[in-house]
């Protein structure tokens, strides 16, 4: 009896766990807090830069589409806000739709902000 129990309880723990995982986002201290402030930069990272920074998914599949000069998000300027917001909101090729509860409207106009910035001067 106190086998079961113990090994129910175990299960749990992982099945929780696993549930959990979907809501992890890995974060700096000093990028919590930088979002927090509603820095666009800080945004892009926590909610984007699993999969869109170097070495992420994301950047490796735009990297086979579109060249290594077009992978970064970040480094590109010629991304329209109004593709950015389409691609977020109703995914596109391997990208997952990003759902309003995910990422609030204005926490991903703060993203689209930072990724449409000017760069060059």
């Amino acid at each position: 009896m106190k086998i079961a129990m113990t090994a129910t309880a175990i299960a749990l723990a992982c099945l929780t766990a696993v549930a959990g995982m979907g809501q992890l986002r890995p974060a700096s201290a000093a990028t919590q807090g930088a979002a927090s402030a509603g820095s666009g930069e800080a945004l892009f990272l926590r909610e984007c830069g699993m999969c869109h920074l170097k070495g992420g998914t994301g950047t490796m599949m735009l990297a086979r589409r579109l060249g290594e000069g077009k992978s970064l998000l970040a480094e590109r300027n010629d991304l329209p806000p109004q593709y950015i917001e389409m691609v977020v909101r109703h995914g596109i090729n391997s990208m997952p739709t990003i759902t309003r509860v995910e990422v609030p409207d204005a926490e991903l106009q703060e993203i689209v902000r930072y990724l449409t910035r000017e760069r060059a001067q």
